[in-house]
């Protein structure tokens, strides 16, 4: 008797998921999608289904997939069924996804805190990159992305997958979490035509001189109707109350954008939010995801 160590396929550890890769012209890099269907998909030949877009897949794909077919069963908290699309980075990227996610999800126009630069300097110092690495990492840095992702998902991938999979395409969604919630947040007050129900979970919105702030400024003087759309923000309430960086790199710009739409609110959009109990930016991800999916896709609602 002995333990035999062997590498399990893809399929096996998530049944109901296909893996795609894509190239994006628009953005010039190579992304993925993994994309979960519910159960029953392949037996409802006739059926489309609402579709729910996951920023950052390489961190939260693995915690949130093997969910997907469970929740839908849960009678305690239905969801409604729908597919689900985590998008992240190749496997040639996969490694350093998280400094790659920096270039792609904060908005032109925003900036990227110095705190970013100095871990950076940090993983030099230790190792974990190289300094030519990281003089790339900062010239990215330096010219935030978001709108070339935003036109990825929207006029590269989402065509893509709306030929393969049957879609509802009046009922698209969107979550991110950090900096995927300070996209999300960016998508939400643009006004996107195709992401109806939008998730922004602790979203990195650093001060009053975000670009969110004056984005959101721009929405109330171009009069834009937002009806039929909803966003959902999330904070982690150690986030908010116990001293850390997170104080002034989360809360602090979450609840400037909460106060916006209390105080201004935007034509039609339906805001929602929810402060989650003991969790840190760190813990807040996972929580948030299902906060998202109980506020937009519950089956009361």
């Amino acid at each position: 008797m002995w333990l035999e160590e062997i590498i399990p396929s893809f399929q096996t550890v998530f049944p109901q998921t296909r893996y795609f890769e894509i190239d994006s012209e628009v953005a010039g890099n190579r992304f993925s999608a993994s994309v979960t269907v519910p159960a029953g998909y392949d037996q409802q030949n006739s059926e489309s289904f609402p579709i729910v877009y996951q920023i950052d897949a390489n961190l939260y794909f693995p915690s949130t997939a093997p969910f997907h077919l469970a929740t839908h069963g849960d009678v305690m908290s239905t969801l409604r069924p729908f597919i689900l699309v985590s998008i992240g980075y190749s496997q040639e990227e996969s490694h350093k996804w998280d400094w790659l996610r920096v270039r792609d999800l904060v908005p032109p126009g925003d900036v990227v805190p110095e705190i970013f630069y100095q871990t950076l300097d940090g993983s030099v110092q230790t190792g974990l990159i190289s300094q030519d690495q990281s003089d790339v990492y900062r010239a990215m840095f330096s010219k935030p992305a978001g709108d070339k992702y935003l036109s990825f998902l929207e006029n590269e991938l989402h065509p893509l997958l709306a030929q393969t999979f049957r879609i509802d395409q009046n009922d698209v969604g969107l979550w991110g979490f950090s900096y995927g919630g300070l996209f999300t947040s960016y998508v939400a007050l643009k006004g996107s035509s195709i992401f109806k129900k939008i998730g922004a979970g602790s979203p990195g919105i650093v001060g009053k001189d975000s670009y969110i702030s004056k984005l959101y400024e721009e929405a109330i003087a171009s009069k834009i109707d937002f009806s039929g759309r909803g966003l959902h923000v999330t904070l982690g309430a150690r986030e908010l109350a116990d001293l850390s960086p997170y104080q002034w790199l989360t809360a602090r710009g979450t609840s400037e954008l909460l106060a916006q739409t209390s105080l201004q609110p935007l034509p039609g959009l339906q805001v929602s939010s929810e402060i989650i109990p003991l969790e840190t930016h760190l813990t807040g991800g996972i929580p948030a995801w299902f906060s998202f999916l109980r506020a937009c896709y519950s089956k009361s609602n």
